[in-house]
Order: structure tokens, then C-alpha cells, then sequence
């Protein structure tokens, strides 16, 4: 009977090292970390290094090993990327509010939908911002 070993941990994207405690994690278990690392980081490397992934590593009875890395929820993502922008009108009247870049909202799509066609693909997160109240702007206008 094959048996694999199955285990999640937290990871920055495109960051993996083989030291600890990554290293002592994977190497107490037989798997080759230097491997591993190379692998995610080039799995990874499209990403900005501050998301932290949730990565299902599952390593069978010959110590070889497969990874899933499941990637934040759109939500979080919009999170992070949004921007406020506070001020007055010229009438003194107090305005805020929060918005991404259309090339942020072109990068989710991608990461978010990524076999779907580019278009409908962002049509769909700019569901999301509208849903969240958030604006779309591209070259300091709202569109």
C-alpha cells in the first residue's frame, strides 16, 4: 500500500529557502529541500513576495513530492491593492474614496481567472470593485 505524507504550511510566494525552518520541516521528513525551494520559487515567481500561499505539500513513501499552492481570495487581494484618496471640492465639500489601477485590475485577472478570456476576465473582478464600492482608475481617471 502507498502511503503519502501530507502537510500544509504557510509560504511567501517566490522567497521558499532551504534553511529553517522550511528546511527543517521538508529534510526531517526525507524530502529534498534545495528541490522543493526551486521548484515553488519558480512556481512562484510571477507573484510579489509579500502573499503569503497556504501550500499542500504531499510527499510519497520514496520521499518524491507534489505541491498545490492555493492562492488568497480575490477579496484579500483587492485589499491590499486598493488605495484611498482623500480631499475637497473647490465648494469645501469632503470626498473620499478607495480605488485600484486598471494594470492591478488586469494582474488579477490573470492570477485570479487565468483560463478565461482577458476581457471577460476583467469584467468580472471590476464586478468585485463595484460590489465593494471601490473605483477603477486608470491614468488619474475613473473609468
Amino acid at each position: 500500500m502507498n502511503k503519502a505524507l501530507n502537510l500544509t504550511i504557510n509560504i511567501r510566494a517566490s522567497t521558499a529557502e532551504a534553511g529553517p525552518p522550511l528546511g527543517t520541516i521538508l529534510g526531517n521528513i526525507g524530502v529534498n529541500t534545495l528541490k522543493f525551494c526551486k521548484e515553488f520559487n519558480e512556481f512562484t515567481k510571477d507573484l510579489p513576495n509579500f502573499l503569503l500561499l497556504r501550500v499542500h505539500i504531499s510527499v510519497a513513501e520514496n520521499k518524491t513530492f507534489t505541491f498545490i499552492a492555493f492562492y488568497p481570495s480575490l477579496g484579500f487581494l483587492i485589499f491590499l491593492l486598493k488605495k484611498e484618496v482623500t480631499g475637497k471640492t473647490s465648494d469645501g465639500i469632503f470626498f473620499s474614496f478607495y480605488y485600484i489601477l486598471l494594470e492591478d485590475l488586469l494582474k488579477l485577472a490573470k492570477l485570479k481567472l487565468p483560463g478565461v478570456n482577458l476581457k471577460k476576465a476583467a469584467k468580472i473582478i471590476k464586478g468585485s470593485l463595484l460590489s465593494a464600492n471601490i473605483k477603477l482608475l486608470k491614468d488619474d481617471v475613473i473609468i
